[in-house]
């Protein structure tokens, strides 16, 4: 096998996917693409400044917590409150959701988690897939003894969450007050015609892994790719972020991860919980596009939907002030002392409005 061939191994099965999903979803849903008709600032917002992207130097703790299956997950957190445990997407780290220790942890405990093979994460003998990620996310909640929290799942961190719906209801019902669906999807991450191929990539690339060969030095996941996974006018900082996220992801990590995402779906664990749920999604994901976070939504028997015009995969990092805004008023709707997010919102000089939330039949 040639060296170009091999270097497309783990970036091809990424890019291979987001460009698809990005010609595919412009021409199918071109209202979507554009965002919908409410009130937007546009080119008007104001930029996401640099300095929330990197931790705060002050109050940050850290975990290590064993997995049943003999791994390690790292855990970091900072604040005090109602604890908000963040979940990452693949190739992504916990430090991804630093806007959020910035802005949240006056006023929450906010946790976040390198999910295994992530940062400095390792797996067990279960290796990957949704199966241990779901046991993670139990993990996390019965060794740090959280009651009342909101998990926030974004991409595949959220998938896992889904997982650990259907997996562990005892353990959701004892500790979790509500769920938010940042970016994801319910099932069919990847568009049916594209499976096939995908796993032709990433079956080389396992082969490879198994037999003890690295794959190449060669950046997996390229700046240029990881500004697929971002909407309208993002931070370079950010952009780099991604890029230097996944490049840093070990491979034999990296390529089950992967390749265990094809295979996602959740509709029945959805159905199965009633704990309530925020789904939100940005109209410029070309991952998991305003379609799937609708679709998700409508699985879920409490949900709300909001779509953030202009925004895309990364809305941790690109809308943290609209995250927060949904994050504050979603936690009062579950203390009993605020009303409807929708409502909330409009009562809420932030950058959401009750336009942006959507009704589900």
């Amino acid at each position: 096998m040639n060296k170009p061939k091999l270097a497309a191994l783990a970036a091809g099965a990424l890019g291979l996917a987001a460009a698809a999903a990005a010609a595919v979803y412009r021409v199918t849903h071109p209202g979507d693409a554009e965002g919908p008709p409410s009130p937007d600032p546009g080119r008007r917002r104001p930029p996401v400044g640099d300095e929330l992207f990197d931790l705060p130097r002050a109050g940050m703790r850290g975990h290590e917590l064993a997995t049943p299956d003999g791994g390690n997950l790292h855990v970091i957190e900072a604040g005090a409150g109602r604890p908000l445990v963040l979940l990452h997407g693949v190739t992504l780290r916990s430090d991804v959701w630093a806007p959020q220790f910035h802005q949240l942890a006056d006023r929450f405990r906010v946790i976040a988690v390198d999910l295994r093979g992530h940062g400095a994460s390792t797996a067990g003998s279960d290796g990957y897939g949704m199966g241990p990620l779901s046991a993670d996310v139990a993990t996390v909640l019965d060794g740090l003894d959280l009651h009342d929290a909101i998990v926030v799942g974004h991409s595949m961190g959220g998938m896992a969450v889904m997982g650990f719906c259907g997996a562990h209801p005892d353990v959701l019902r004892r500790r979790v007050a509500g769920l938010v669906f940042l970016a994801t999807a319910a099932h069919r991450v990847v568009p049916p015609y594209l499976v096939r191929a995908m796993r032709g990539l990433l079956d080389q690339g396992q082969r490879r892994v198994d037999a003890g060969r690295a794959l190449p030095k060669r950046a997996t996941v390229t700046t240029r790719l990881a500004r697929l996974g971002f909407g309208d006018r993002p931070s370079a900082k950010a952009v780099a972020i991604v890029a230097e996220m996944g490049q840093s992801m070990a491979p034999e990590a990296l390529v089950p991860s992967l390749s265990k995402l094809l295979d996602h779906d959740a509709t029945e664990p959805l159905q199965a919980t009633d704990t309530p749920s925020l789904v939100v999604v940005g109209t410029r994901d070309l991952l998991t596009p305003v379609t799937a976070g609708r679709h998700l939504a409508r699985q879920l028997p409490d949900a709300t939907f909001v779509v953030l015009p202009r925004a895309g995969h990364h809305l941790m990092q690109e809308r943290p002030a609209e995250l927060a805004q949904l994050l504050d008023a979603f936690s009062a709707r579950l203390a009993g002392t605020g009303p409807a997010v929708g409502d909330a919102v409009d009562d809420d000089p932030r950058p959401v409005g009750s336009s942006q939330v959507e009704a589900l039949p």
